[in-house]
């Protein structure tokens, strides 16, 4: 409260919790066309969760945690412990944008080098928002019902397919693209990428700079997509609409579901 006169509700962006890389809440930020903002405490963004420590758990459940959204591959799932836990609503939406262990594989055998990863997660991305409309409209499905809050969404590391469908919605939702941009960025400070690739000090420098790279989130790697939405559909407002199938009435009910 600013002179008694001001009020402005303010919480951490990034969450600390064990186990967990990247979760950050996605609220504050402001709608530039109807002047009011996403609430705080409705909707994560993060890296995998899986089989976390009791003390993460409750952290989730003392947060009103509901919904965990995992965008991961059935493949990338069976690599790690699952997450069981009946008090949170797990739903499945895969999305494959390649093999991420083929390319790490071929990374530590120094077969892809930096420059071809730059290229390689640009087009994942521009086959990500083509190839993946349905399971975006699923997503967003999820979304419209108000039972499912506050919900995670998640991949991976939080960046790349989570890094996607978070821009979709935050343009969804009104957000300037310039803010959009400095979200997508977050994961740059949020994900420890040498915790996640310890093995990779025993790998050339080139090799480290390529999974570096695919672990990073650059620019052009967002532009990619929004530069294959509007070859595609002319701008993201019509890609939401035309693209994935969002109606003027869904995306009102979304906004009067997430914005305050």
């Amino acid at each position: 409260v600013f002179n008694n006169k001001y009020r402005i509700k303010v919480a951490t962006r990034n969450i600390n919790i064990p186990g967990i890389q990247n979760f950050r809440d996605l609220g504050g930020y402001e709608s530039y066309d109807t002047g009011k903002s996403l609430r705080w405490g409705m909707i994560y963004r993060s890296a995998q969760i899986d089989s976390i420590p009791p003390c993460s758990r409750r952290e989730l459940k003392n947060m009103g945690i509901r919904t965990i959204i995992d965008l991961r591959s059935e493949n990338e799932r069976h690599n790690y412990p699952q997450l069981h836990d009946d008090e949170f609503n797990i739903i499945h939406i895969p999305i494959l944008t390649g093999n991420m262990e083929e390319i790490l594989q071929g990374i530590q055998e120094e077969k892809i080098k930096s420059d071809t990863i730059y290229r390689l997660v640009e087009q994942m991305n521009r086959e990500l928002v083509l190839n993946y409309r349905k399971e975006f409209k699923e997503l967003f499905t999820v979304l419209l019902d108000r039972t499912h809050y506050p919900v995670v969404i998640h991949c991976t590391s939080g960046k790349g397919r989570t890094g996607v469908v978070s821009a979709l919605l935050l343009a969804a939702l009104g957000v300037n693209e310039d803010v959009i941009m400095e979200d997508y960025r977050l994961s740059n400070d949020y994900f420890n990428i040498p915790k996640a690739s310890k093995y990779a000090y025993k790998l050339s420098i080139n090799s480290q700079e390529a999974i570096t790279t695919i672990y990073s989130a650059k620019e052009d790697f967002l532009n990619a997509a929004k530069e294959q939405i509007e070859a595609e559909y002319g701008s993201v407002q019509a890609y939401l609409k035309k693209g994935i199938g969002l109606s003027a009435e869904e995306i009102e009910q979304l906004r009067s579901i997430l914005l305050e």
